[in-house]
């Protein structure tokens, strides 16, 4: 048997990924939510009984019932290596011994954190989930070649947000994982955006949650990471997701020598990209129709509730295990802040990864960034509901210019 531990060799030595691919666009959504549509939803390739579970709870608009059974048909299609990743390798799963002292990157969705997690695993040093773990927790130990190889050929160049490229072998967010595999996730708000309010506690798991809830997710956060750990041979773990930005009296239960980047872009930019995103993220996941107007509401509620939340956690976090910093002096000096971050948690080899850094960053200078109007809506709104992160954070507050949208 071939083993276990990445026999893909591409996945765990290829760091400069496809970067110079001609931008996925999108077009207008489609509101017929064919059944090949259903593809495109976080639930495809998770589990049968989640699937169905989660449709039963919180219901399925009728014209999304096509969307609905095409993941269900997917994720028929995987249950037979679903039972065998099972059967093969979770023994092996549960006897990993995780790093004490994983690096999790935190900040809200849209403020650059991608790009940070890009940079930082240059460093061979780290493990981390990368894209198709997180697309297909419970099915890609036992699917590393000819299933990765005939699902790749079919991934858009880049990930439709924004054009940052789409690759299996690069870093993601562990929260993509985490609700495919059990649902104990915000995402279930994407998936069922009238019913499913109550799944945004996710990311408040410590004042939100009961004791119960607590447990489960603990579980199945620590199998999904134990599974990364075994994946990467047993690295200690760089860990990005948005979600984790409100949950760090959470992380800390978990890991109490862990270290936190947190990464702060300007609000009024990161309310206009938000809004872009969940308006994108509607069209692709929703099984419920919902007033899009209503949705960027609560969305701004939770921008809000998660930044207070991080403010306060802060705090909690050792002297020396915490590094701030804003997205624009990332964008400016890539390199410069990165290194910045090993000095300031005293991490060590970075003279060793610098070149490969230097020339991924040298391979990206050409990104081409989306364009960056900021409407007299965003303006209103983020001074509604984050001005106190305009000021913590030394950002111009702005005024509505009385052009509307």
């Amino acid at each position: 048997m071939a083993s276990p531990r990445l026999t893909n060799e591409r996945s765990e030595t290829s760091r400069l990924w496809r970067l110079r691919r001609v931008g996925y666009r999108p077009g207008e959504p489609d509101k017929s939510a064919t059944f090949a549509s259903g593809f495109n939803s976080f639930l495809t390739t998770g589990r049968l009984s989640l699937a169905l579970r989660l449709g039963f709870k919180h219901g399925v608009d009728r014209e999304f019932m096509t969307r609905y059974l095409g993941l269900l048909f997917c994720d028929a299609l995987f249950a037979p290596m679903r039972l065998w990743q099972t059967v093969a390798y979770s023994g092996r799963i549960n006897r990993e011994e995780l790093h004490p002292e994983p690096l999790f990157l935190l900040g809200f969705w849209r403020s650059g954190t991608t790009l940070l997690h890009n940079l930082l695993s240059m460093d061979p040093r780290w493990g981390f989930v990368n894209t198709y773990q997180a697309a297909m927790p419970d099915v890609f130990l036992a699917g590393q070649n000819r299933v990765r190889r005939m699902i790749e050929k079919s991934l858009p160049p880049n990930r439709g947000v924004d054009n940052i490229p789409v690759d299996f072998a690069m870093p993601q967010e562990e929260e993509i994982a985490m609700m495919c595999t059990s649902g104990l996730s915000p995402y279930a708000f994407l998936h069922f955006p009238r019913t499913a309010v109550d799944a945004l506690d996710y990311l408040f798991v410590k004042q939100r949650l009961d004791e119960r809830q607590q447990a489960e997710w603990q579980r199945d956060f620590i199998k999904l990471l134990k599974t990364a750990s075994y994946h990467m041979g047993g690295k200690p773990l760089l860990l990005k997701s948005p979600s984790n930005t409100s949950r760090i009296t959470a992380l800390l239960e978990l890991f109490p020598n862990a270290r936190f980047v947190y990464l702060q872009r300007d609000p009024y930019d990161t309310v206009r990209s938000y809004e872009h995103l969940i308006r994108l993220m509607n069209d692709w996941h929703a099984l419920q129709r919902v007033d899009i107007d209503e949705l960027l509401v609560k969305q701004l509620e939770v921008y809000r509730d998660m930044a207070m939340a991080y403010l306060e956690q802060r705090e909690l976090i050792p002297e020396g295990r915490l590094v701030e910093i804003r997205y624009e002096e990332l964008d400016q000096d890539k390199v410069a802040q990165v290194k910045h971050i090993y000095d300031a948690l005293d991490l060590e080899g970075y003279a060793e990864f610098e070149q490969h850094l230097t020339e991924y960053v040298a391979s990206i200078e050409g990104f081409e960034k989306n364009p960056s109007h900021v409407s007299d809506r965003v303006i209103e709104a983020v001074n509604e509901y984050v001005p106190f992160l305009v000021e913590e954070y030394g950002y111009d507050p702005r005024v509505e210019r009385g052009g509307g949208a």
